[in-house]
């Protein structure tokens, strides 16, 4: 499996899992969507170029790109397999909560240089993607049911994710 996506909601843990994935499957580039999405100052980069950027990494022979539910309209059609990452909105909402703390005044490693994290405006952005939790999830469920031929990872506890990592790594072979 070359081509993977990894999913889910903000605070689910998706770039920590990308970056792990590619330590194991160094044939694996890892990018992030938000990433290819983001200017310096957390300003989003016209439609047509984040759409033109994609266009062509979803062209290369391996990728693992990880991104939200917005991720999914664009590259699920091309993925080998994709890793919704779900855990309970407990771990979620701690993540959040302690993601700008670790970052202040910091771009994080998975963003475009520029992006500082500051606590009110990630705790206002935090708490927007709290109450869309059902709405994301809905998104999420409705797209990859729709999509044949992608194996999915519904990964909810942390047990899950070893399985994944275990899976893609024994997918080389």
């Amino acid at each position: 499996m070359k081509k993977v996506i990894v999913t889910g909601a903000n605070g689910s843990g998706k770039s920590h899992f990308a970056a792990r994935l590619a330590t194991v499957r160094a044939d694996l580039p890892a990018i992030s969507y938000d990433a290819m999405r983001l200017e310096n100052g957390w300003i989003k980069r016209p439609q047509t170029e984040i759409e033109a950027d994609l266009s062509d990494l979803l062209e290369a022979d391996a990728w693992i790109i990880e991104g939200g539910p917005s991720l999914l309209s664009y590259a699920l059609a091309t993925a080998e397999g994709v890793v919704w990452l779900d855990p309970p909105e407990i771990l979620r909402a701690w993540r959040l909560a302690i993601r700008p703390w670790r970052n202040i005044g910091r771009t994080r490693p998975e963003l475009p240089e520029g992006n500082v994290d500051w606590p009110l405006e990630q705790y206002r952005f935090a708490l927007r993607s709290l109450k869309s939790r059902t709405r994301f999830r809905e998104i999420i469920k409705s797209r990859l049911s729709a999509q044949e031929n992608v194996y999915v990872w519904h990964c909810r506890r942390q047990r899950d994710v070893e399985a994944a990592i275990g899976d893609l790594v024994r997918s080389t072979s």
